[in-house]
């Protein structure tokens, strides 16, 4: 007898939903009570598993979306995957949300920055561990393929720039196109020195 897949707790599941309405509405347009009952919560587990209020739950919800992200990246290099697709996969995962989600959704890093920048000092450095850790795996990446260490830092900047500019101007446009854009115009940077793309 196979036994069914864990359903997460109630704290996974707040900072899931908490990652998810930040993604939406921005986390000053995020409420506490939204949060429980988005994630069908018990009435009093947002403090117990939170005593820290809003800030703590932010910061682990954008703490999880990082690495979510850099889980694309860590993926690659485990496999031998080179730059250029694992971009390519990034680019194809961000269509997926916005596309899947009516283009409501976009990057929980880049609205807990424009919304808590300047009022959180705890969520903006949050935020910004989390980019600089999708920067840093990502010039790993490029290392690996062959870019000098300046080189790779530079480029992992340029794309993580790129791709939070297209994520902005395709909810705007309700389109993917600026991503495709993105992707068509960046992916010829990435081509290993001395070697064309592989895989």
């Amino acid at each position: 007898m196979t036994s069914s897949p864990r359903l997460p707790g109630p704290r996974d599941r707040m900072v899931d939903s908490a990652r998810l309405l930040i993604q939406e509405r921005g986390v000053t347009g995020v409420g506490l009570r939204e949060v429980v009952a988005h994630a069908q919560a018990p009435r009093g587990s947002l403090q117990h598993y939170f005593p820290g209020g809003k800030t703590q739950l932010v910061g682990e919800a954008v703490a999880r979306a990082g690495e979510s992200t850099r889980a694309v990246v860590a993926a690659a290099v485990a496999d031998g995957t080179d730059a250029a697709t694992t971009f390519s996969a990034v680019v194809e995962r961000w269509r997926a949300v916005l596309s899947d989600g009516s283009f409501a959704r976009g990057c929980p890093l880049a609205a807990t920055v424009v919304d808590a920048a300047t009022g959180s000092e705890e969520l903006r450095e949050a935020a910004e561990t989390a980019l600089a850790g999708w920067r840093a795996d990502t010039a790993a990446l490029l290392r690996r393929d062959g870019f000098p260490a300046k080189r790779a830092a530079s480029l992992a900047s340029l794309l993580q720039a790129a791709v939070q500019g297209a994520l902005i101007q395709a909810r705007a446009q309700r389109s993917t196109a600026p991503l495709d854009a993105v992707e068509r115009e960046l992916l010829p940077l990435l081509t290993p020195p001395g070697g064309p793309l592989s895989g």
